[in-house]
């Protein structure tokens, strides 16, 4: 399976669930620096995308470089009787693989047998295009093509985790990455989850490597430092996130109304959409601070930053509910932090990496409402406790979520364990970071 058709270039094919997605925008900001640094690429879609594509990169990057493919077609079934009559032994002992190793999850199961004739497609679409090494996008089906590849057409492959159902016991995840040349995950929080949580043979392999920001957040990012609010302004608190449990906008809300009813004049505005809407508009109701909260659904994102850029405070109060995957580092706390609006948020999942109490924001407890409503009130009363901790997470968002820095990093783990899909003359300037570390520069928060 190494010959190539016409000897085509060496290739990175990347596979993903689905691209471009609404929500997916930082693997669209990799891919995109990627090409920048001269990585020639093909992606492998194995869904067609639900939204209309609106962000020109991700129209061109579709167009010029994704191939999509029905999950069962006459393509499909034609690579999977192709190689069951060319590598028959390969394709049963993957089969079987897949379901020793996965009975435990019975629907998980069932995804990963049902996508093999699409991964040998997709396989022999890569063998056309000169790909030498797969890299497959989050921790379940993606990866699953990638290592369909490698059992059946032995080809190496890379995983990056975005932290979507690594929690919950998963023996054929743990047997996945044991068989990956590398995996690169998002937060430190789950980095060291993966490696000493699931029980990998081979720990080593893990690696941190966060995102980088949105440029269009970075292009509003302030040339000087904020001015100091005035102390008998209301105080304009913004929350950003799907209306769903695990965001904790109730006890915002109910920490919003222990203020108001003490006298501290405020405005909390909501951003976002979801199936907890009419509980939290009740709630309001019930606190009787329904005209001082704005529940202003879906925004189109200049629209969020608009509303984020006039907030006095960022403040977004997660917690974890067993059965549904953490949030890791919200993309809007970083934003946030970057425009220099002043965090307050939870002690839970990987924001403590990015936030210090005191230092680069403020945290609480998980659902402490009264723990909350002081710590808004500290910064309502003190201007310039705010001003100093936005600059101090403004200067923390710029080193762990630099753009430049974080593809450094993905490309010297590709030149150490895939060198072969890298073209001649790419600049590498890689530094391992250690999802463990307590250096303050980049590991950032000591991990449990």
């Amino acid at each position: 399976m190494n010959d190539s058709v016409n000897n085509p270039p060496a290739r990175l094919g990347i596979i993903i669930s689905m691209f471009p997605e609404l929500h997916e925008t930082f693997i669209l900001r990799e891919l995109v620096a990627l090409e920048q640094r001269g990585i020639d690429f093909d992606i492998f879609s194995l869904q067609y995308p639900r939204d209309p594509i609106t962000l020109d990169d991700a129209i061109r990057l579709s167009t010029e470089r994704t191939h999509y493919s029905s999950l069962l077609s006459i393509s499909t079934l034609g690579a999977l009787l192709r190689a069951a009559c060319r590598h028959p032994i390969r394709l049963a002992r993957a089969v079987a693989r897949v379901v020793v190793h996965g009975r435990d999850r019975p629907m998980e199961l069932i995804k990963n047998l049902a996508i093999l004739p699409i991964a040998l497609h997709i396989g022999e679409q890569g063998r056309q295009r000169g790909i030498v090494h797969w890299h497959g996008h989050w921790a379940n089906i993606p990866t699953t093509a990638c290592w369909y590849l490698q059992q059946i057409y032995q080809q190496n492959w890379s995983a990056a985790i975005h932290g979507e159902d690594i929690f919950s016991a998963n023996r054929f995840l743990r047997y996945k990455l044991d068989d990956a040349v590398f995996a690169v995950v998002c937060s430190g929080y789950f980095c060291n989850h993966l490696k000493t949580h699931i029980g990998l043979r081979t720990p080593d392999k893990i690696h941190l490597n966060y995102h980088g920001l949105d440029p269009r957040v970075m292009q509003r990012v302030p040339a000087s430092s904020a001015t100091l609010r005035a102390t008998d302004a209301p105080l304009k608190i913004v929350s950003i996130g799907r209306l769903v449990p695990t965001k904790g906008h109730d006890v915002l809300i109910r920490a919003c109304a222990q203020l108001i009813h003490a006298g501290q004049p405020l405005q909390l505005q909501i951003i976002g959409s979801g199936p907890l809407e009419a509980e939290l508009k009740a709630l309001a109701d019930a606190e009787n601070v329904r005209d001082k909260v704005m529940f202003s659904g879906a925004l189109a994102f200049e629209e969020v930053l608009n509303n984020l850029q006039a907030a006095d405070v960022f403040c977004l109060a997660p917690r974890l509910i067993p059965g549904q995957p953490p949030d890791g580092i919200p993309n809007v706390i970083a934003e946030a932090m970057a425009l220099r609006i002043p965090v307050v948020s939870t002690r839970v999942s990987a924001i403590p990496e990015l936030v210090t109490d005191g230092v680069t924001g403020r945290l609480v407890e998980v659902d402490d409402v009264d723990g909350l409503a002081q710590v808004l009130r500290t910064l309502a009363d003190s201007p310039e406790q705010a001003l100093t901790l936005s600059e101090a997470g403004a200067q923390r968002v710029s080193e762990l979520f630099n753009q430049t820095a974080n593809i450094d990093e993905l490309l010297g783990y590709f030149d150490q364990y895939a060198p072969q899909c890298l073209p001649a003359g790419v600049s590498l300037k890689h530094e391992s970071s250690s999802c463990l570390s307590t250096d303050s520069s980049r590991g950032g928060h000591q991990l449990p």
